[in-house]
């Protein structure tokens, strides 16, 4: 009996990590999945997709002659965005994690609509997302990570989060309230290898920002 796939990589259009990073995410995960135009971005990085899925409006011909081969999954729906469609793909057939690459970057419009995907496929599936810059985190209640002293954190609310509270951080917050339009919590270091955040109501994403190789 074939083992039920666990853990997945989506690539999709957006910036995506470069070719090293993705071959390191790819390992971690024993399904990959291109949401419409991140097949580019797999086939750039010499990655072989279990499927393809999306409107396809995205993909350059040089991509759909290459993985000629590989599943692909034609949904012209509009009223789902490509990200959607794969991770409603992944939810379906119950896996339980997805690395998420390829969701920033390019259109700040696409950017922000991921965010909000972010937060309601969570529910889900769990979820990380990555691009070149940051690991990205989405923060319900409480989340403690390992990063690296001086590394650079940052806070951004989606809606209105009270009681936030924060350690290992060289500007602590102590219950404050972080909002759009409110407060934000940009550019924190990291005074510790432990950092932890608590959200007491609502959710914010917690950038983890890269260290310079």
């Amino acid at each position: 009996m074939n083992k039920t796939p666990q853990k997945a990589l989506v690539i999709c259009n957006g910036v995506a990590p470069n070719q090293k990073h993705l071959t390191n995410y790819a390992n971690e995960c024993d399904f990959i999945i291109c949401a419409d135009g991140g097949a580019n971005i797999a086939r750039k990085a010499k990655l072989k997709p279990n499927l393809i899925i999306g409107d396809l409006d995205s993909i350059e011909p040089e991509t759909k002659k290459y993985f000629s081969r590989v599943p692909t999954l034609l949904l012209q729906d509009q009223y789902s965005t490509d990200l959607e469609k794969a991770l409603t793909y992944l939810v379906n057939r119950k896996f339980n994690s997805a690395i998420v690459v390829g969701a920033t970057g390019k259109r700040l419009d696409h950017t922000m609509a991921n965010y909000s995907i972010y937060s309601k496929y969570s529910k889900f599936i769990s979820l990380l997302f990555i691009d070149e810059q940051a690991t990205i985190h989405l923060v319900k209640n409480k989340i403690e990570l390992i990063v690296e002293r001086g590394q650079q954190i940052s806070l951004s609310p989606l809606g209105k989060c009270t009681g936030v509270k924060t350690t290992g951080l060289q500007y602590p917050l102590f219950g404050e309230t972080l909002a759009i339009g409110l407060r934000e919590g940009i550019s924190n270091i990291a005074t510790s290898k432990k950092i932890s955040v608590t959200v007491a109501k609502g959710e914010l994403l917690l950038f983890v920002l890269r260290v310079t190789e």
